[in-house]
């Protein structure tokens, strides 16, 4: 199909949609942490956290490593979801200081880049799991040490996927059955029984990503997105979406932002539903002694999408979901 196919009308409404919600796509970053500058890191822990009167032993060390906000807010779930845990919870402003004495502890549980490389710097043989921070920011970190301490070291990451978004995308939207995604991300898991099909492309940053994208769209339903900031990222969203809008495709996936942004459809997971699944996993840690698995996606999610996109390009929902539930994948099962 030819980018002029679809008509004028349809591609205007649909690029005022981009237009309005295209300001929303830093929202991404709110739980998702960026490497801080060098001085943040070195910062006194006096000046930029708050101590209190540290415990001699810890059964579990919380790391906060994400920015303020989104710390206050994990704070709250940890106290939530680990009431029947030992958990001492502390700053990675504190953590990073020069004079920090770490205490003993069976596990670490650190959020965000920051708080995880800093926990692989420290530590040796105390199992590790990093979490809320993207698949692509786990593998960024220094390999070296991840390998190093391999055996305990894990991630459970915020990204969704590919097979869940494939699969809620074709329950709640039908006529999306034939799915196009640049292999990277998100394809480690699959999610029960899959009624559609996924075709794989192999992304070359040597070529446009216009053309690349033509090819990924012309003969599929829709583009399943991740959080590969190779190519979908604030500078290249406009692209990514005209060129599916172009196409009469939509683009699905990868987080709220980017759906409010003009993607039609996502699940993701909050702060909240990722430490369910972090809490979890450290009573049956306790149990069994196995944090073997490496890398985890999310079990609980929510789904939102953009019904103005949906009008624009004629898709018929099917299946209504309740914004803000929280879901696992068997909800979705046909």
């Amino acid at each position: 199909m030819h980018p002029c196919v679809l008509k004028t009308g349809k591609f205007l409404a649909l690029s005022a949609i981009l237009l309005a919600g295209s300001h929303t796509l830093p929202a991404f970053a709110q739980f998702v942490d960026e490497t801080p500058a060098k001085a943040t890191i070195e910062a006194s822990s006096a000046a930029l956290a708050q101590k209190s009167e540290q415990p001699q032993t810890s059964n579990i060390l919380f790391i906060l490593g994400l920015r303020q906000e989104a710390n206050l807010q994990i704070k709250v779930a940890v106290t939530e979801e680990m009431s029947d845990l030992n958990v001492w919870q502390i700053n990675a402003t504190e953590v990073a200081s020069s004079d920090y004495k770490w205490p003993d502890a069976d596990t670490i549980v650190a959020t965000g880049k920051l708080g995880c490389q800093l926990a692989l710097q420290a530590t040796a043989n105390t199992p590790i799991l990093c979490t809320l921070l993207t698949e692509e920011g786990f593998l960024s970190l220094d390999t070296a040490l991840r390998k190093s301490q391999s055996t305990f070291v894990s991630a459970l990451v915020i990204d969704q996927p590919v097979s869940r978004q494939m699969q809620i995308a074709n329950r709640v939207y039908p006529s999306l059955t034939h799915f196009s995604h640049f292999a990277g991300f998100g394809t480690g898991q699959k999610t029960g029984d899959l009624t559609s099909t996924l075709d794989l492309y192999s992304y070359q940053a040597s070529s446009t990503l216009p053309a690349q994208l033509k090819g990924a769209l012309r003969t599929h339903d829709a583009l399943i997105a991740t959080s590969d900031s190779r190519i979908y990222n604030a500078s290249t969203l406009s692209t990514v979406l005209l060129t599916a809008y172009g196409y009469g495709k939509p683009v699905i996936g990868f987080s709220r932002a980017y759906v409010k942004a003009g993607a039609l459809i996502t699940s993701y997971s909050t702060p909240s539903q990722i430490l369910r699944q972090v809490a979890y996993r450290l009573r049956e840690t306790r149990r069994s002694n196995d944090m073997s698995e490496s890398l985890i996606y999310p079990e609980y999610f929510s789904v939102i999408d953009n019904q103005s996109v949906a009008r624009s390009l004629g898709l018929i929902k099917a299946f209504v979901f309740t914004a803000d539930k929280t879901y696992t994948d068997s909800d979705f099962e046909p």
